[in-house]
């Protein structure tokens, strides 16, 4: 299969909960267009190998060339992709340290593993596509 080449980075997320399009939100106006955003259930991910039709588990990262990333991993990037320098702090630390690599990508599950709980704590936001 061969992965179509991206002009901008693309995070994919589950547009059906509310924790995560709220989330996404706010990562859109960090972004400041740096990224394109797209709910998984829209399709954009079809063509990397994520079926609208199935839930993703974690947030993901396509890069444009077309390595991918999840979970904290898609986070940490994505902040450094925001071109603010917490984020690259942040980012370089991620990579570089091994236990902090680990602890981020444990409490990222954790999140992600709550997120229909959270999403009943904060107003469920309209299903939307972003660019």
């Amino acid at each position: 299969m061969s992965i179509p080449p991206r002009p901008l980075p693309l995070v994919l997320y589950d547009g059906e909960c509310g924790f995560c399009t709220s989330s996404m939100r706010r990562w859109i106006i960090a972004g400041n267009g740096r990224l394109e955003f797209s709910p998984v259930q829209d399709g954009a991910g079809e063509a990397y190998g994520f079926p609208s039709d199935r839930p993703m588990g974690a947030v993901h990262l396509i890069e444009v060339d077309g390595r991918i990333r999840r979970g904290a991993d898609a986070v940490f990037r994505m902040m450094a992709l925001c071109g603010n320098f917490p984020g690259n702090v942040a980012w370089s630390i991620y990579q570089r340290v091994s236990l902090f690599r680990i602890l981020s990508d444990w409490g990222y599950q954790r999140v992600a593993e709550r997120r229909a709980a959270l999403s009943k704590m904060i107003c469920r936001l309209p299903h939307e596509r972003y660019k």
